[in-house]
């Protein structure tokens, strides 16, 4: 299939214009594209659409949810924690170092950060509600796009983030720029696989407006190592369904399968800059 509408229809991470049909979900399509195999919402949404979907984001995201609640820092420490401790990141790998949290949101990331003894904690994130909550907790955090930003870091870290733009290859390309020489880069994002594939317009991570990229793993790793990064680790993990959704015990076991297995829906890499 192909299709020569303006920019908004074709692929902008490799420009790409051949794509098949993946699903529809709440009125919106997603299609992956033939060339990149990246999945993304069809036709992209405007600026306009993602800057009102994002203006009260804090409080679309707690109306049905723990996420960015003062109740979801323990779950979204633990995990973290987790994320680390599979990607072999020693306990004391944040001393001395500058960090940058891409997508800040509320700021709880530099929250658990608090206590690692980095030389600086900074945060960005487009959502003036989630900045101000930020600050209001005493954290350095702006209201920004990511690539206005030129200081140097030593850590950037983007959770659950790159899913959310039209262009994130242009971030992880941001990203190496900032970074000093051997910087770290850790992603973790939704990703393409047996389970997006065996849930199709179900799977909990197509979310139309807010997820707009959905990579496969090998394309995500070819727009990192293209843009100079070298990985060092990554994980797998999750089985595609919430603790909502599934009784505890089945939910964990199905974790651990995923796991183990190495085919679960969300990615976390842990990239090098090269000297």
């Amino acid at each position: 299939m192909t299709n020569k509408k303006e920019n908004y229809s074709i692929c902008w991470i490799c420009m790409g214009q051949e794509f098949s049909a993946v699903c529809e979900k709440a009125g919106h399509k997603y299609v992956q594209c033939a060339n990149c195999r990246v999945v993304r919402q069809y036709p992209y949404p405007t600026q306009e659409n993602m800057d009102q979907y994002y203006e009260k984001y804090h409080s679309l995201k707690t109306s049905n949810s723990i996420y960015l609640s003062d109740s979801g820092f323990e779950p979204f420490r633990r995990d973290k924690f987790f994320t680390f401790a599979d990607l072999e990141i020693p306990d004391n790998g944040f001393k001395g170092k500058r960090i940058c949290d891409v997508g800040c949101a509320t700021g709880q990331f530099l929250q658990m950060m608090a206590d690692s003894e980095a030389s600086r904690l900074f945060g960005v994130d487009t959502s003036k509600e989630c900045i101000e909550i930020g600050r209001s907790r005493g954290f350095e955090c702006i209201e920004d796009n990511f690539l206005r930003v030129h200081d140097v870091f030593d850590v950037i870290t983007m959770w659950h983030v790159i899913e959310h733009l039209p262009k994130p290859h242009e971030f992880i390309q941001h990203a190496f720029k900032l970074l000093s020489p051997s910087g770290w880069l850790i992603i973790e994002t939704p990703v393409i696989g047996v389970i997006s594939e065996a849930f199709g317009a179900n799977w909990r991570y197509y979310m139309p407006t807010e997820h707009i990229n959905l990579f496969p793993m090998d394309a995500l790793l070819r727009v990192c190592c293209d843009a100079g990064f070298t990985l060092r680790n990554f994980t797998r993990f999750g089985n595609g369904n919430d603790s909502e959704t599934v009784p505890g015990p089945n939910k964990r076991a199905m974790d651990v399968i995923a796991k183990k297995a190495g085919f679960g829906d969300t990615l976390a890499l842990w990239l090098i800059k090269n000297a």
